[in-house]
């Protein structure tokens, strides 16, 4: 870092090649940053209190992840050291959105913010005690909605959109007591306030019975029917072995008309909590695995028939070995998927996943560009989210008068260092990062004391 005389800026980085996804730019500028804002995008020097000298580093837009569920201290500064600048919970949600606001005000590294959780308020409607997800044979999993319940659900959903919920998530495998006519009306409520339901369909695998394909073309008959705009979380890790004809429904529903889009994390084994909905019935066949394929985060330990059962009652996140790599490569080159890291304690996406990205599937394998790669984890999170919050409209780019959410990054060292063994290990190469202007990663360590994250959150309302 050099001390300059000057301050017509806050900070200034210097000589470093500008990927801007929005615009295209891809070329040397000098970034000028004034008031948490990008003020000037310039060939010529410029200067300010602080100068970071980034020759020969890829600056961008700081990375948008929409779909983590590991909202602490800890994951926020893996995060960070993974170059992500703003962070969303809304898959799973929660049930008090002004409470989880609450809990991170002026005291976040990152960006922050929430949805409405089906899966959450069904759980609050049916009293079960607080969790991540609801046990396998809880009412708030199997129980199918009186009308009663049903307009309870509605209620709180729609109070939680008010509170500015940033999306209405489902997990639908996580509650099958829930309705075809519940998810409808449900959906209903994300067309009346213009905001994206984020879901977890259905079923999984690749069964012609109640497979992945019948839950996504329920997902998709709905979205006819309301109107509603969806996003699909974790194509391949639900969809395995019809994860490319998957992708092409949802082009071809995509042509046609239906606004929807995908995610992918890139790793080939999924995680889930032991004691949920999806390790009842027949979940081997449908995973095409076996007990061995799954991996007990809190020992570490493969499991047989006689462990699973043990855990299954006591609870717990279980490693889940079942993506083909194909189904990655799939999702990774389609044009209507990006990367959400779906960050559970335990797995090493919660750490690495845009690392990864960049260090092995653009550099090492060439899957994608790294432009392509960058619009993924930035520019393409942010417009799905403009709808329900404007903030967001400043948020993946890099131009004039955009948030100063920043990463810089060494595209030749770039790569992840977690592993399913040692998931909290931060990657490697991501040398700044910059939140709202504020550097809270410098020269690759982590700044002490400092909280600029900001809550991203739609329009309040009572």
């Amino acid at each position: 870092m050099i001390m300059g005389e000057s301050d017509e800026f806050d900070i200034v980085l210097l000589n470093g090649r500008v990927m801007d996804p929005e615009s295209g730019l891809d070329d040397i500028r000098n970034i000028g940053i004034r008031n948490g804002t990008i003020t000037a995008i310039d060939t010529k020097p410029l200067s300010g209190k602080i100068i970071l000298d980034v020759k020969d580093l890829v600056v961008c837009p700081g990375f948008i992840d929409v779909h983590c569920h590991s909202q602490d201290k800890e994951h926020y500064a893996l995060k960070a050291q993974d170059g992500v600048t703003s962070v969303f919970e809304l898959e799973v949600g929660t049930n008090d959105v002004d409470k989880w606001y609450n809990e991170r005000k002026n005291n976040s590294l990152i960006n922050y913010g929430v949805g409405i959780g089906h899966i959450q308020v069904r759980m609050k409607i049916y009293n079960h005690s607080p969790a991540f997800l609801p046990k396998a044979d809880s009412p708030a999993a199997i129980q199918q909605a009186t009308d009663d319940d049903l307009e309870k659900i509605k209620n709180e959903i729609e109070f939680g959109i008010k509170r500015g919920a940033m999306a209405l998530g489902f997990g639908i495998h996580y509650t099958p007591g829930a309705s075809r006519w519940e998810i409808i009306e449900c959906f209903r409520l994300v067309k009346k306030y213009n905001i994206s339901a984020h879901v977890h369909m259905r079923y999984f695998g690749a069964q012609e019975v109640d497979g992945s394909m019948a839950a996504l073309e329920e997902i998709i008959a709905v979205c006819v029917c309301t109107g509603a705009t969806t996003h699909i979380c974790h194509i391949h890790s639900t969809s395995l072995t019809a994860t490319s004809k998957n992708l092409q429904l949802i082009s071809e529903a995509y042509s046609n008309g239906i606004n929807i889009t995908t995610e992918y994390y890139p790793y080939t084994a999924g995680c889930s909590s032991i004691d949920s909905f999806i390790f009842d019935g027949n979940w081997r066949e449908q995973l095409n695995i076996d007990y061995k394929d799954l991996q007990y985060v809190s020992t570490g330990e493969r499991l047989t028939r006689e462990t699973f059962e043990k855990y299954h009652q006591i609870g717990g996140s279980v490693i889940i070995y079942s993506i083909p790599e194909q189904a990655v490569d799939d999702c990774i080159k389609h044009p209507l998927a990006f990367m959400a890291s779906d960050a559970l304690k335990g797995h090493p996406r919660a750490a690495g996943s845009c690392a990864r990205i960049l260090g092995h599937y653009v550099r090492e394998r060439n899957i994608i560009s790294l432009m392509e790669a960058i619009k993924q984890m930035t520019l393409m999170p942010a417009r799905q989210l403009e709808s329900a919050s404007s903030q967001m409209k400043k948020k993946g780019r890099i131009s004039i008068d955009a948030d100063a959410d920043i990463c810089v990054f060494d595209p030749r060292t770039i790569h992840d260092q977690a592993t399913y063994e040692q998931p909290t290990i931060p990657s490697s190469g991501i040398q700044h990062v910059l939140v709202n202007g504020v550097v809270i990663l410098q020269d690759k360590c982590l700044k002490n004391n400092v909280t600029p994250g900001c809550a991203i959150r739609g329009p309040l309302s009572d």
